[in-house]
């Protein structure tokens, strides 16, 4: 991406990876404004940008920055409530057990630290390699792999001790 690139460009091709980062880290009301903030961040500061082809990881940089912003302005704690949990689309058939699913992994990343549900976003969900997640979370990568290995292993616990008490449906 151009340093003179539209704004449009910019949020053309930012606006789906930050929306996805933001929605599960601040609450479902403040998503689409905290989103916004981020990306005319990030195209102000495309001039002074060194890496232009590391656009995406230097925006998730300033997305964690702006959300740790949002919440010290917002005196909250983040956390996903199961409103705030993605839906999916309906569809003809029963999707009962779907909806089980995503209640479950949403209760188990709830429980997960801040830094745990970044890691595996970052990792698992939006393909990061390692090195790309610890720039983002400025870190190393030997510090990533180990918080995703912890993160992978809590949330196998938590989403295991959610089956054992019914939160499964046959």
């Amino acid at each position: 991406m151009e340093a003179n690139s539209s704004f449009d460009e910019t949020y053309e091709l930012l606006f789906p990876l930050i929306y996805r980062f933001v929605s599960i880290r601040v609450p479902k009301t403040d998503v689409e404004d905290v989103t916004a903030e981020i990306i005319v961040k990030v195209w102000r500061g495309l001039p002074n940008m060194k890496k232009k082809n590391a656009i995406k990881s230097w925006a998730l940089t300033i997305a964690s920055h702006q959300i740790a912003d949002y919440y010290r302005l917002n005196k909250r704690n983040p956390v996903m409530t199961l409103e705030d949990t993605p839906k999916p689309l309906p569809q003809e058939i029963d999707q009962s057990e779907s909806w089980a699913t995503l209640l479950s992994v949403g209760e188990a990343l709830a429980k997960l630290s801040p830094q745990q549900v970044n890691v595996i976003q970052l990792r698992l969900i939006e393909g990061f390699s390692a090195g790309e997640a610890a720039e983002i979370l400025g870190t190393t990568q030997q510090a990533v792999d180990s918080l995703l290995y912890r993160a992978k292993k809590g949330f196998r616990k938590i989403y295991q001790g959610n089956l054992d008490r019914g939160g499964r449906v046959r």
